[in-house]
């Protein structure tokens, strides 16, 4: 792991633990190294080797993931992933071609569009 990525690792994990969220993914936010994801795919990955990869839009798909972690939306320009809490309400999205961390602790749905 570069010495960068274990800076932002180290910073995002310091905001998580202060009570910080970090719903809506901006692409100014520091950038993890992208992970695998075919193209058309939305994927994500906690810090314990649990990963998701999803690509049919309209579908709601429970995860299991928790802790920080990153994600990477590889679909098409334009298309957003989303993912959901427990209740259902939208937490956070991101636009295609974003790749960033997300607190996956409280999201128990992802939808790749």
């Amino acid at each position: 792991m570069s010495f960068r990525k274990k800076i932002n690792l180290g910073i995002a994990a310091s905001l998580l633990a202060a009570g910080a969220t970090l719903g809506t993914a901006q692409v100014s936010e520091a950038a993890p190294a992208t992970l695998s994801c075919a193209y058309g795919h939305f994927c994500g990955a906690d810090g314990f080797g649990h990963r998701f990869d999803v690509s049919q839009c309209g579908v709601r798909v429970p995860i299991g993931l928790t802790g920080p972690g990153e994600f990477y939306n590889h679909q098409t320009p334009g298309t957003w992933a989303h993912w959901y809490n427990a209740d259902g309400s939208l937490s956070g999205g991101a636009d295609a071609g974003v790749d960033s961390y997300v607190d996956w602790t409280h999201v128990w749905y992802v939808q790749a569009c």
